[in-house]
This record gives C-alpha cells, sequence and structure tokens, in this order.
C-alpha cells in the first residue's frame, strides 16, 4: 500500500471526523482514530471546507447512497442531451479504459445527475451500492461535497479523495471530475468523472478526466449549431421574459416556476419541483400540476414531463451573474445585476440564490477595491459596507466622498 496515499487519507479522515462532530450528534469513531492521541486540526481544500459548510445544511454525513430518478426518465434525458452525441463515439474507449484502470465512468447533467455510467465489475459493484448509477443524483445539495458538484460549481477540473467527500460512504473512493463545455459559447453542458478506490489514486486520474472532457467537446463542436436561445429570462430584478422575441406577462408564481425549473436543465420530479417552489406550504401537487399546465400552454407546449424540464434553449440572469463571478469579471456581473432575485418569492430553493448571489456580488465588488464600481454598485442599491469601502478609496477631494458618507451616515440613522 502506497504510505504516502494512506497518510493523507488518515488526515483527511481525522478532519472530517472533528469537523462534522462539531455540526450534530457524535458519529462513530472510524477505526482509524480509535486508539490516536489527539492530533491538531488538519486543514482541508479551502474549496472542500466551503463545501462542507454547505453540505451540513442539508445531507447528513452518514447518507448511504445518493437519491436516483426512475430509469425511464433518465434514459430519455440522456437521448436527448448533446452528451450523448459528444461521448458516442469514445464509448468503445472510455469502456477499455475502465477495465484496464479499474474505474467507473460517469456523465452527468448540469445539476450533478448522472446519466451514463460503465465501469470494471469491481467499480460497477461498488458504484451500484451507492447509487452512483445513471440517474444518482450527485448534486452537492443531495449528497454534499464530491467532484462532480465541486467540478459543476467551480467549472474546474477537480480531485476529490476520500474523506474530502462528505458523506462517510465515499471515503473509499478518489474521484476525478471534468466540467463539459459549449466550445463557442462557454456554457456549461455537463461533466465528466472517473473514480475509484483511494489505493488506486493517481496524478493521471485528474489529467485523464480533462482529456476526455476535451475530447468530448471536440466533438460536439463539429454538432450542427443549437438554434438561438428562445427563452429569455430576467429575474434579478424587475421580471422579464422573452419568448420567441415577445414578452410574456406572467404571475410571480409562473415567474418562480420557470426560474427554478430554468437552474434545472436536466429536470425535475414532481415531488422535486413542489419541494423547491413551495417548501412546507400545503399546496397538494395537483394545483402545483395545474400551474405547470397553465404555463406550458404559454409557453406553447415547450415544458415537457418526467422529469419536468423546459424543452427550449435558455438564457437565465441568475446563470449569468454566477458564471461571470466564477470568471473574475465582477464588473460585467455588476451591469447584469439589476437587484434581488424575485424578492417576494418564499420558494426554498430561489431564496438560498437570493441570498447567495447578492452576499457573492457585494463581496466581489468590496473586494475588487475599485472605486468606480463601488461608486456604480452604490449608486444603484443601498448598501453601508459597500459605502464603507467606497470612503475609505476616496480621496478628500473627490466630489464623491461627502455623498457616500452622507448616504452611508442616512442608512446606519435607518437602521
Amino acid at each position: 500500500m502506497n504510505e504516502r496515499l494512506a497518510l493523507e487519507r488518515q488526515k483527511l479522515v481525522r478532519a472530517w471526523y472533528r469537523y462534522v462532530t462539531r455540526q450534530g450528534p457524535a458519529l462513530a469513531i472510524p477505526d482509524e482514530l480509535s486508539d490516536e492521541p489527539a492530533r491538531p486540526e488538519v486543514n482541508v481544500d479551502e474549496e472542500v471546507a466551503a463545501s462542507w459548510a454547505r453540505s451540513a445544511l442539508t445531507v447528513p454525513p452518514e447518507r448511504v447512497s445518493a437519491p436516483v430518478v426512475s430509469e425511464a426518465d433518465v434514459k430519455h434525458s440522456w437521448q436527448e442531451s448533446p452528451l450523448e452525441y459528444g461521448v458516442r463515439g469514445l464509448i468503445p474507449e472510455l469502456r477499455r479504459l475502465a477495465e484496464e484502470a479499474d474505474l467507473i465512468v460517469g456523465i452527468g447533467n448540469t445539476d450533478g445527475t448522472l446519466l451514463w455510467t460503465q465501469g470494471s465489475e469491481r467499480m460497477a459493484d461498488l458504484a451500484t451500492s451507492i447509487n452512483f448509477v445513471p440517474g444518482g443524483q450527485w448534486g452537492e445539495g443531495s449528497v454534499g461535497t464530491n467532484a462532480l458538484a465541486l467540478a459543476l460549481r467551480t467549472r474546474q477540473p477537480v480531485r476529490v479523495f476520500s474523506a474530502e467527500h462528505y458523506v462517510q460512504t465515499v471515503h473509499d473512493w478518489v474521484c476525478y471530475s471534468s466540467p463539459i463545455r459549449d466550445t463557442q459559447t462557454g456554457t456549461l453542458l455537463g461533466v465528466l468523472d472517473f473514480s475509484t478506490t483511494w489505493e488506486h489514486s493517481t496524478p493521471l486520474g485528474l489529467a485523464s478526466a480533462r482529456h476526455y472532457a476535451q475530447q468530448i467537446e471536440l466533438a460536439l463542436s463539429g454538432r450542427p449549431a443549437a438554434p438561438v436561445s428562445d427563452l429569455q429570462l430576467r429575474f434579478c430584478g424587475p421580471p422579464q421574459v422573452m419568448f420567441g422575441g415577445r414578452r410574456l406577462h406572467l404571475t410571480p408564481r409562473q415567474h418562480e416556476l420557470l426560474c427554478v425549473l430554468a437552474l434545472h436543465p436536466g429536470g425535475l420530479t414532481l415531488d422535486a419541483l413542489h419541494a423547491h417552489v413551495y417548501g412546507d406550504q400545503p399546496i397538494s401537487l395537483s394545483t402545483l400540476k395545474s400551474e405547470v399546465s397553465t404555463l406550458r400552454s404559454l409557453l406553447g407546449g415547450q415544458i415537457a414531463s418526467r422529469p419536468y424540464r423546459l424543452s427550449v434553449p435558455v438564457q437565465l440572469d441568475v446563470q449569468e451573474i454566477e458564471e461571470r463571478l466564477l470568471a473574475g469579471q465582477v464588473s460585467a456581473a455588476a451591469d447584469v445585476y439589476d437587484g434581488p432575485l424575485l424578492p417576494h418569492s418564499a420558494s426554498p430553493l430561489l431564496t438560498y440564490w437570493r441570498e447567495y448571489l447578492d452576499a457573492a456580488l457585494r463581496e466581489a465588488v468590496c473586494r475588487s477595491r475599485n472605486a468606480d464600481l463601488l461608486w456604480r454598485y452604490a449608486s444603484r442599491f443601498d448598501d453601508p459596507e459597500v459605502l464603507e469601502v467606497l470612503e475609505t478609496l476616496l480621496s478628500e477631494d473627490d466630489h464623491r466622498l461627502p455623498i457616500a458618507r452622507a448616504r452611508r451616515a442616512a442608512l446606519d440613522a435607518a437602521f
């Protein structure tokens, strides 16, 4: 056994155990820690640590397997996905690689739902036991920190080793994931993952995932161009829905439904759609079906079912803002952002996205230390934190300084 890998794993198990026991009831002490004296804290990767914090909000660390959508639903999604076209010519090579390297290979959509897998006999058996199978939902909100979820979130190739996974049942795995993009538009299409058990970890794993993701992208670049986006959604600020060049005047509930569906291009079950839109509100599934049916009629039938998903190309300002922030394009993100996401919505999913985007953009603007950008942002939104940072950057002879001071004083007095 590789002693370096074993030591790395042991340190991560220790860090994970200490983290999860601080979040809730103590778990059974792992064998590798039971006879050890107390040791100093072990640092984990910054992205992993942030993911653990998000995972702790929704995922029990003792979860055994991923939730799964039905076989019929995922088969339909795979057949309709452009990823199927991109992978088609690589399947024989990926099968051979899986057998020879004792891997499980997976292709997931943009919300982390696996659409296709291929593995060696050993890894296929292990994968089945935790639902790393077509239909398995490996988004961060379902199973916590994992390579697919982090690659989709960061838009970068990612390795997640052993106890960096939030769910304990995956601590024997190492996973390498790389995002798959449209080479012309940069749009995120999905994710490629190679996984095996931790003792087979190799630096070539991440390079291989990156290489084959690029091969899929190249295959897709030769595909006939997709039609120009037909559905344009702006929900950060005054809601605006454009369909086929025509503005639709919709109800607040229809805005919520559209936004939730646009954030899940791979589709949602009726129960999942209900949870994301209504949360714990006592509203029946039949009411939701009726609302979806009405919205489907307004969109010319462009909402599919099993799972529920938009079947027309979509541009969503929420995703554009996040993508620009991740690319470091703070000024461009601020230009797209015109206010909080559907501020009157009580949808659990949209509340999360509203708070997340507000905080992420504010911090990015403050960290930019760009006085012009801060002034532009502060001129549009009442934000004492931004005004405070702006004051530190403006010189005493800058005509904007007294205005910034006065506005911050007024906001402090009001609150």
